[in-house]
This record gives structure tokens, C-alpha cells and sequence, in this order.
């Protein structure tokens, strides 16, 4: 929640108790009146307000003013409440041994492991590895390996197969098939 927001909630609040403030209404009246209805709060949506909140707001405004209005920001802000400084301190750990990983294949290395229990989200983990840096293309510290690549000539070879015409062989129709291997990824071999 930005600051303007925050700004027009405390705005909205104190158009709401600004009447029983300055004293222009008799409270109890005031209080039965805003409490039955449906209020259309800024970013918030239409909800109803409970006296208490209400007289809470008046306690607020008046031992802090304007500012005591505004929502408060969260405590944990930019902390997990999932994971405990350990965990966070193990998955960075293991992260640092395998930076290269996907963050999705690492995740499913770490629920496998059991390193976190499978309750956890994706999320919460990503977030963990954005926050330190590590995640993305500019942590790879060698040049990009793709899965099936070697380094070598013939360490791969792949094959393809495809059905072909049928024929005819002493009366007989015969299914025929095509085979092609490909070595290293660069060259067709037909099998015949």
C-alpha cells in the first residue's frame, strides 16, 4: 500500500468522525446512524463499520492526529513469515552449490530432498532467491548448456521413425517404415 493510498483511507476516516471531533452531533445518535450503513471505503471497498472501530478512530485522531488515521504498514514487511532465518540461510546455501538450476527444477529438488516441506509455495521460494540475487541470467558464471548438448562428436545420436506406404510382397500387403538417425544434431542418416 503506497503512501496516496494510505492518504485517502485516513482522509475517508476522518470524514467520519470529524461530526463527533468538533462535537456538532450527539454521539450516540451519530454512532447508530454511521453504524447501519454500508460505507464505500477508498481501495477498500463497501463495507460496514462497527462503533468500536469508530470510537477507536476518534481515540487515534486524538492522541496523534491526521497521521494516526492512516493504515499502519505491515511489521514483517519484507520478511517471510514461511520460512525461519535457518531455512532461508540452508535454501542459500544449496542455492550457491547449483546456480545455474532453474528455480523450478531447484524447487523440486528441494521438496524431493525434503529440505522444505511440500506446504511451501514456489513463490515463497522465488521470492527468497530474487531478494539475494539469485535468480536469472546474470548469476550463470559459464556459457549456457543446453540438456541433450556434449562436447564431443557422437556422444548423441538420435533416431526417428515414420510409418511408410504399404506394399504389396507375394500378395501380401506389407507395412514398410522409414529409420533415420541423427548424429550429433547435424546430420540426417538415412537407415535403409
Amino acid at each position: 500500500m503506497d503512501e496516496s493510498m494510505r492518504h485517502d483511507i485516513a482522509l475517508f476516516r476522518y470524514g467520519l468522525i470529524a461530526p463527533l471531533v468538533n462535537g456538532q452531533v450527539e454521539p450516540k445518535a451519530y454512532w447508530n446512524e454511521v453504524g447501519g450503513r454500508v460505507h464505500s471505503i477508498p481501495h477498500q471497498g463497501d463495507k460496514l463499520i462497527a462503533t468500536k472501530t469508530i470510537l477507536d478512530w476518534c481515540a487515534r485522531y486524538k492522541k496523534g492526529g491526521f497521521d494516526a488515521l492512516k493504515p499502519k504498514r505491515r511489521s514483517d514487511r519484507g520478511r517471510s513469515r514461511r520460512l525461519s532465518p535457518d531455512d532461508e540461510d540452508h535454501i542459500l546455501a544449496l542455492r550457491k552449490e547449483h546456480p545455474t538450476m532453474p528455480v523450478t527444477v531447484f524447487y523440486e529438488q528441494l521438496t524431493k530432498q525434503g529440505d522444505i516441506p511440500t506446504t511451501l509455495s514456489y513463490f515463497t521460494i522465488y521470492r527468497l532467491l530474487k531478494k539475494h540475487n539469485l535468480v536469472g541470467k546474470e548469476i550463470l558464471p559459464m556459457p549456457e548448456r543446453k540438456r541433450f548438448a556434449y562436447d564431443q562428436i557422437n556422444e548423441l545420436w538420435q533416431g526417428d521413425l515414420s510409418h511408410g506406404p504399404t506394399i504389396r510382397v507375394h500378395g501380401k500387403a506389407q507395412k514398410t517404415f522409414l529409420i533415420a538417425y541423427i548424429d550429433d544434431c547435424s546430420r540426417l542418416v538415412p537407415y535403409v
